[in-house]
This record gives structure tokens, C-alpha cells and sequence, in this order.
């Protein structure tokens, strides 16, 4: 079963209308804040450093065609490649800031350079106040060590690395290289520099490796070129002493093979030595930390990748089973030869991924050796296929060595040097071609990287941008203010409508306007006298047909100030009969009389929740509704502590109720006054007592509020705010209906919350009379038509406090 949802729970919930119409009402806050926050934007405008970014266009080249290794291992299968997001990262990298700065520190315009603090951005602020705000300098100037060149240089370094971003365009090597700066120059200046940088870099790094390469294959190439001589030395020597021209039949074949192996054998380890060259060169570049990373790394992936080698290894060895069977020239073996390459191939991408992979997971994709690293850990995969492959073509050539050794000394001599002087010849002819192209490399050396085109100072800066920031202040000041205007509303614990009530099961009776009377008339708290009742009569002689009105009786009837009050009297419905807060009491009459329809009222408690809601002027107001239809009204003052009653009629207090209590007056009727409405009866509070609360609680008061309703057709009594003080719960023994008063932004919910969970009160509660607030459109009281029926205020009524 679901939970019924509490009262409380309807409190909080606002529905759009609700919402707009608080907002709307609450605009001048709002519109306060976006004021406020708009005047910040435009003081950050004003005062910030602007942002030119100048952009340089970067071609990167593919790395596999212009690799040093790839160019002297072209048999290979793979060459190593550089991803683009290398590059990207490298030209963040703090070594290329560095050298970077190095090159600005040496050229003649870094005299003019903020990045080197030569100049200095002055904001439109700062201009405005005129220069800005002096500089201020505390402690000691030499308190800090002096910076050295390189500390310096340092510091500019990771200042410029700061200012660079690089965007790569989609499925392209073309890089935008940009670099920021307050001057627009200035950035085209640094961005330019920074390619310029990266790209000398990129030249020393490839023209390094090539000429690194081209040293070590020289050197295997001249060895290998006397081995040539001599094994040509040897095989002419022994031709000549034994008169031997060739070999014949199936030694010649054998020969042939056995050349064939031994010298794939020889350029594969040709290549193995290298590669070895390269990878030693490597190692020396790397750090003891990127050292280690690498043989994490490497480790991880051999693991993953073991399966994959242990296949090709078999497949290298089944390889060379058909060579021996069937020779190197068979178009089997050649397809087999085809399919260990792809497979091998296969291997590679497989762990360049997996390499990429497992740097990016280590954290240091960002570092300037990343590169060095990948490359050095495909250089051993790749080793280790060649180590392999050489050993699988050792065992071939043994082989075929064991086959020659079984032919006659004469011809076995004679195929060893034949063999000796082809293999060596074929090799020096292998390095030869590596040489050369080594060389060729070394040439016509320009690197990967290619400037396209240069940065230019652009016209306008980046950042700020006037327009987004107006934006952005509109939006956040209209959300500041809104949050604000929401909070105090939901901070806010007084009754806001008559939707509370509904929630709580209160009948709202009517919806009275709260406002101030013209001059002559005022609210409690304040001086004001109301006018004379003949000067009242007098304007009101076109709207109460004659005869119903009657002037105050002599004596003690007589109009008069309060001696012991200054407040002002009530705003009286009878002051203007077609105004919409006289609309609002035959409103409050109406619903009264049918609230009871099988069992008439005839006494009622008009109460609230708290001081100064309204309560008295509701019931003066109600009494001369009442009056008006014919009913004789006694309105009885009952707040001893706080009387206001004879203050609205203009009567003397004294003598009232307390006196006929006490026992001071013997009869009761001396003590009701005549009022402006013949109808209508007012019986003050009287003198002043110590024990208000024992009067009213007695059964001397019981008995005379049953011999009012005897007299009259409505007694009203008007009592303080019921759970203040007990007077009221006492009092409510002897009525026949209670009217709540509330007073809109002013009442706090949380007592009409306790007054309907009263069992004794529940029955007792006829509804709410709820006051609004001046702001009529609000809280929707013209919807009731008060303007569409021609109700004319006439200047009588602005905001405030006339309902005390």
C-alpha cells in the first residue's frame, strides 16, 4: 500500500505558473544581480590579458618511407613508424620548448619578447586608472639566489610549453601548431620558432642514425671485401694446381645449394648485426628509469605474444625441411616463404599495439624518449625472428656441408672454395647496396617534419571575447538571481496563498486586499486619527441609502482619542462601498452564512496566529458587513491585552468588558456603544487588569456571551492569536464558529499546522479570511473582476499596514 503523502510534502512543490509568477514578482532582485554580475564581466574585459594564437602548418611525412633503418633493412618486412600522436606529443614536450627558447635567446628580436619579460601587457583597465596600480615590493630584492643561464632558460621553457597547443586535422599528418601570446607578434614569432625547432631536431636525430649506420656497414663491407680476394685467391690457386675447371652432375647442385643457403644465411645475419648496431645506439639514449620501463614493458609483451612466435618458429622450421627437400626455387617453398613473411608481418602490428598500449597504460606517452622506447622493443621482437631464422639456416647449411663431405677429397676441396668465394661475394655485394643507400640517405637528409606554412599575426585575440562573456554573465546573473529570488522563497515559512489551506483541509472564506487609506487614515503603530463621522457620513451619503446611518451618541458614545494608545484606526468598508477591499467582505459575509447552513451561527471567534495580522480590522469590518444586511452586530473587544476596537470606532475604552466582570458595572447594556451603523454595536475592552486570562476563562464571561446571542443576531468576539496565550482556547467554548485570520508573507505556517491537529478546535473552525498583499496581480485577485465591475480605488489604497 502506498503511503499517504504528508501535508508537509505539498509545501514545497511549485508548479510552473507558481514559479514564473514569484520570479516575476521578485524582478527587481533579479534584475539587481544581473546587473551586478554583468558589471564584473565587463571589469574582467576591462582588466584581463589577451590571448593572440598564432598557428604554424605541419606536415608530417610518413615516417616508414624516410627511416634510416628502413631504407638499409628493405628486405625487412616492417619498418619502425612514428605515429602522429608521437609528433604531437614531442612538440609539447619540454626538450623542444627548451631548444626553442635557446634559438629566441640568441636572435636579435628577443629584446621585444614578453615570454622573456621585456614587455609588459598594460590592460584597458589599468590604462583607464592611468597606468595602472604602482608595484609594490616586499622583503629584500636580494633575498633570492641569482638564476642561472640554464635555471633560466628552464623556466621560459615550461612557460612557452604552457602556451602551445597542437590540433591534428582528422585522418591527415598535417598538424596546427599554435602558441599564444598578449601580442600578436609575439605569437607568431614563438609558434614559428617552435616548428622551426622540432624540425632541426628531427633532421639531427634521422641524420644521426643514418650516418651512425653508414659508419658500422662501411666497416663490415671493407672486411667483407677481403674476404672476397681471398677466397678468390684460394679457388684460382687450386684450380691451377689441380687443373680443375668446374664440377659436374650432382655435385655441382649440391654446390649450388649450399651456396644459395649459406649466403641467405650470411644477410640475415648481416641484418641481425644492424639491427644490433641500432639497438645498442638506442640503449644509450634511454634513462635508467625509461631502462626499466622498457623491460616491464618488454616482458608484458612477450608473454602476450609467445604463442604467435612459437608458431612462426615452427613454421621457419618446417620451412627449411622443404628447402632441403625441394631447394629455394621451387614455387612451393616460395609460397611458404610469402606466407611466414605476412604472418610475421602480422606479428609486428600485432605488437606495435600492444607496445603502444602498454606505454600509454604506464603513464609516460608524454615523455620525449616515447618513440626510443617503442623502437627499441620491436628491435627485439625483431632481433629475436632473426636469431631464429639464422639458426634454422645454420642447420640447413650443416646439412648440406655433411652431404659434401662425402665427395672426393679433390672435388670436396674444390666445391668448399668454390662455395667460400660466392658466399663472401654475395655478401660484399648485400652491404654494398646498404652502403650506398645509407649514403643516399645521408644526402638528401630533411627529415619527417615539414613546415608548410608559417604562423602570421592574427588581427584579432582569442580570448576574452567580449560577446561570450556578456553571454555568460546574462546567464549567470539570470541564474544567480533566480537561485537567490528560490532560496528566500524556500527559506520563506509564512503562507504564500490559499493552497496552503487547501493541503490542510482550511476552507479559504475570502481574499481581502491589503491596503492603506488615503490621508487621514492610517495603520496601527502610527499617530493618525480617523476623520469625524459627520465628515465619514458625508462622503459616504451616496453609497448607504438613508436612514442606516446615524450619528454617535453623547456621553460615553461620544468619538474621542485613545488616551492609552497611538494607534490609528482601521481602514471601514464603509469609507468606500464599491472598493474591491469592501467586495472582499460581502465576499467573507457570504461565505460565513452558508458555511453553516442547517445549524446558523450565531457567535463567532475571529482569531490568528501571531500579532498584527489583521485580525481586528476583519472583525470591525465583518461586524459592519453584517450590519448592512439588517443584522443587529455586537462586536466585542475580547483582547484585553491589546485592544484596538473602540481605536477603529473612534469610542472610549473605558468603561468596557473588564468592568462589567470585575463587577465594577452592574448592567452590561450601559456599556455598549452606538457605532456609525445603526445596526452595529461595539462593546470595548474596558479598564486594564492583571488577570485577563482568568476574566475570560470564567464562567461570569460564558454567561454573558449566551445572553449576547440572545440580543443579537451575530456577536463577534474579537480575541489575541490563539496559541499565544490561552484566552482564546477559553473563549472558544462559548462561540459557535471560529474564523482564522491569515495574512500573506506575514503568518508562519507552522501554527496552522498545530491548530488542525486540536480535536477540540477541529469542529469549531469555519475557515480563513487570508489578507494578500498590495501587489494584487500576485496572488491573482483580479481575477475575482473587482476592475472589470468598475470598482474605483481613488488614490485610497497603496501598500501597507492598515490591517493590524
Amino acid at each position: 500500500m502506498q503511503k499517504a503523502q504528508k501535508p508537509s510534502d505539498f509545501e514545497q512543490e511549485i508548479n510552473i505558473q507558481e514559479l514564473l509568477g514569484m520570479l516575476w514578482s521578485r524582478r527587481g532582485v533579479i534584475i539587481s544581480v544581473l546587473a551586478g554580475v554583468m558589471a564584473l564581466s565587463l571589469l574582467y574585459y576591462l582588466s584581463a590579458t589577451p590571448k593572440y594564437s598564432a598557428t604554424s602548418v605541419v606536415l608530417v611525412k610518413d615516417s616508414k618511407n624516410n627511416d634510416p633503418m628502413s631504407q638499409l633493412l628493405g628486405s625487412m618486412s616492417s619498418g619502425i613508424a612514428k605515429p602522429i600522436l608521437n609528433d604531437i606529443e614531442l612538440l609539447k614536450s619540454m626538450p623542444i620548448a627548451e631548444e626553442a627558447v635557446r634559438n629566441l635567446d640568441k636572435a636579435a628580436a628577443r629584446d621585444s619578447l614578453e615570454l622573456f619579460g621585456e614587455r609588459h601587457y598594460v590592460s584597458k583597465l589599468a590604462m583607464a586608472l592611468g597606468g595602472g596600480l604602482p608595484k609594490f615590493s616586499f622583503g629584500k630584492a636580494d633575498a633570492k639566489a641569482p638564476e642561472t643561464y640554464e635555471q633560466r632558460m628552464r623556466r621560459l621553457a615550461h612557460e612557452l610549453q604552457k602556451r602551445v597547443s597542437v590540433e591534428n586535422s582528422r585522418e591527415t599528418s598535417v598538424l596546427k601548431v599554435s602558441v599564444s601570446s598578449p601580442f600578436p607578434e609575439e605569437a607568431a614569432l614563438l609558434s614559428n620558432a617552435l616548428c622551426q625547432a622540432y624540425q632541426q631536431k628531427d633532421i639531427a636525430w634521422n641524420a644521426e642514425q643514418a650516418r651512425m649506420l653508414n659508419q658500422f656497414v662501411g666497416e663490415q663491407m671493407n672486411k667483407q671485401q677481403d674476404k672476397v680476394a681471398s677466397a678468390e685467391n684460394k679457388l684460382s690457386g687450386y684450380m691451377q694446381r689441380q687443373e680443375i675447371y668446374e664440377l659436374t652432375g650432382n655435385a655441382q647442385q649440391l654446390l649450388e645449394k649450399l651456396i644459395e643457403v649459406d649466403s641467405k644465411y650470411n644477410e640475415v645475419m648481416a641484418e641481425y648485426n644492424i639491427l644490433k648496431k641500432r639497438l645498442d645506439f638506442i640503449k644509450q639514449r634511454l634513462s635508467g628509469e625509461e631502462k626499466t620501463l622498457s623491460a616491464s614493458i618488454a616482458q608484458s609483451v612477450n608473454s602476450q605474444l609467445r604463442s604467435v612466435q612459437d608458431r612462426i618458429k615452427q613454421e621457419e622450421a618446417d620451412y627449411m625441411m622443404l628447402v632441403q627437400e625441394k631447394g629455394l626455387s621451387n614455387a612451393e617453398v616460395k609460397a611458404r616463404r610469402v606466407q611466414i613473411d605476412q604472418m610475421k608481418a602480422q606479428l609486428e602490428q600485432i605488437a606495435r599495439g600492444k607496445i603502444a598500449g602498454e606505454l600509454a597504460y604506464a603513464g609516460r606517452a608524454k615523455q620525449y624518449q616515447f618513440d626510443l622506447i617503442s623502437e627499441q622493443l620491436q628491435s627485439d621482437i625483431r632481433l629475436a625472428e632473426l636469431n631464429y631464422a639464422g639458426q634454422e639456416l645454420k642447420r640447413l647449411k650443416n646439412n648440406y656441408e655433411g652431404q659434401l663431405n662425402q665427395l672426393p677429397k679433390k672435388q670436396l676441396d674444390y666445391a668448399r672454395l668454390q662455395r667460400d668465394r660466392e658466399v663472401v661475394s654475395n655478401t660484399y655485394t648485400f652491404l654494398k647496396q646498404k652502403h650506398e643507400e645509407s649514403r643516399i640517405q645521408i644526402a638528401s637528409e630533411v627529415g619527417h617534419v615539414v613546415i608548410v606554412g608559417e604562423a602570421f599575426p592574427p588581427e584579432r585575440p582569442e580570448a576574452p571575447d567580449l560577446k561570450k562573456i556578456l553571454l555568460v554573465a546574462m546567464v549567470l546573473g539570470l541564474g544567480l538571481g533566480g537561485g537567490v529570488v528560490f532560496m528566500t522563497e524556500m527559506q520563506d515559512q509564512t503562507v504564500k496563498d490559499g493552497k496552503f489551506f487547501d493541503d490542510h483541509s482550511l476552507v479559504t472564506l475570502a481574499y481581502i486586499p491589503f491596503y492603506e487609506g488615503k490621508e487621514g487614515l492610517a495603520g496601527s503603530g502610527g499617530n493618525g486619527v480617523m476623520k469625524s463621522v459627520k465628515s465619514g457620513i458625508d462622503s459616504l451619503s451616496g453609497s448607504i441609502p438613508e436612514g442606516l446611518l446615524k450619528k454617535s451618541g453623547s456621553g460615553q458614545g461620544s468619538p474621542a482619542k485613545s488616551k492609552d494608545t497611538g494607534d490609528k484606526p482601521a481602514l471601514l468598508i464603509t469609507d468606500s462601498l464599491s472598493s474591491a477591499f469592501a467586495e472582499s467582505f460581502r465576499d467573507l459575509r457570504t461565505a460565513i452564512s452558508f458555511s453553516r447552513a442547517d445549524d446558523p451561527l450565531k457567535s463567532i471567534l475571529v482569531t490568528g496566529t501571531t500579532v498584527s495580522e489583521g485580525k481586528s480590522t476583519v472583525a470591525s469590518n465583518l461586524g459592519l458587513a453584517f450590519a448592512l444586511i439588517g443584522k443587529r452586530v455586537l462586536v466585542v473587544d475580547c483582547d484585553l491585552r491589546r485592544p484596538s476596537q473602540h481605536v477603529n470606532f473612534s469610542l472610549n475604552r473605558i468603561p468596557g468588558l473588564t468592568d462589567y466582570l470585575t463587577g465594577q458595572k452592574g448592567d452590561i447594556a450601559d456599556l455598549v456603544r452606538n457605532t456609525v451603523h445603526e445596526n452595529l454595536f461595539v462593546l470595548p475592552a474596558g479598564s486594564s487588569v492583571p488577570n485577563p486570562n482568568e476574566l475570560l476563562g470564567s464562567n461570569r464571561m460564558l454567561d454573558t456571551v449566551a445572553m449576547f446571542e440572545e440580543l443579537y443576531d451575530f456577536v463577534i468576539l474579537d480575541t489575541p492569536p490563539l496559541l499565544l496565550i490561552s484566552d482564546t482556547a477559553l473563549l472558544s467554548k462559548a462561540v459557535d464558529g471560529i474564523l482564522m485570520v491569515s495574512k500573506m508573507g506575514y503568518s508562519l505556517r507552522k501554527p496552522f499546522e498545530e491548530i488542525v491537529k486540536l480535536d477540540y478546535l477541529k469542529p469549531l473552525l469555519l475557515g480563513v479570511a487570508l489578507i494578500g498583499s498590495s501587489d494584487a496581480g500576485r496572488y491573482g485577485y483580479d481575477r475575482y473582476g473587482y476592475k472589470g465591475y468598475g470598482y474605483k480605488y481613488k488614490g485610497y489604497y497603496k501598500s501597507n499596514p492598515y490591517l493590524s
